[in-house]
């Protein structure tokens, strides 16, 4: 397997998601993270939702088993079995996860209502109200 989940050291001790509307409608088949994402070890993830597929990767968001926290997976359709991921506090505020790597993609998740302009003048590009793409 080419991916990797990197975890990011925030943890939060809160167990319901505070930043992502996405979580509050019923999944649906096209959630469902691909086998070889939802098959990492640390953390299980559960609870996913696709947010937004551009550019040939497919952007989920997932929560950890506990749902202290909050990931994003990227899953690259051009070559199966290519994925990175990283998670972050579910109580965060803002930017929750930044991940890079493998997809060929940097991407961040936002929660709700974040203001992007900031990072849009670093050279991130938004592709969803929850993910920006590319950075420096």
């Amino acid at each position: 397997m080419l991916g990797a989940i990197g975890i990011a050291l925030m943890l939060g001790g809160c167990s319901a998601p505070a930043g992502l509307a996405v979580f509050q409608r019923d999944a649906v088949a096209r959630d469902q993270l691909p086998a070889e994402a939802a098959s990492t070890e640390i953390p299980k993830l559960e609870n996913s939702r696709l947010l937004v597929e551009a550019d040939g990767v497919r952007y989920y968001a997932a929560q950890g088993e506990n749902r202290t926290l909050t990931c994003l997976v990227a899953v690259s359709d051009a070559r199966p079995g290519n994925f990175i991921g990283g998670c972050g506090s579910s109580r965060a505020t803002g930017q929750i996860v930044s991940i890079s790597g493998q997809v060929g993609k940097s991407a961040t998740l936002v929660t709700d209502g974040f203001e992007t302009k900031e990072l849009v003048a670093q050279g991130w590009r938004k592709i969803h109200q929850n993910v920006l793409v590319g950075g420096r």
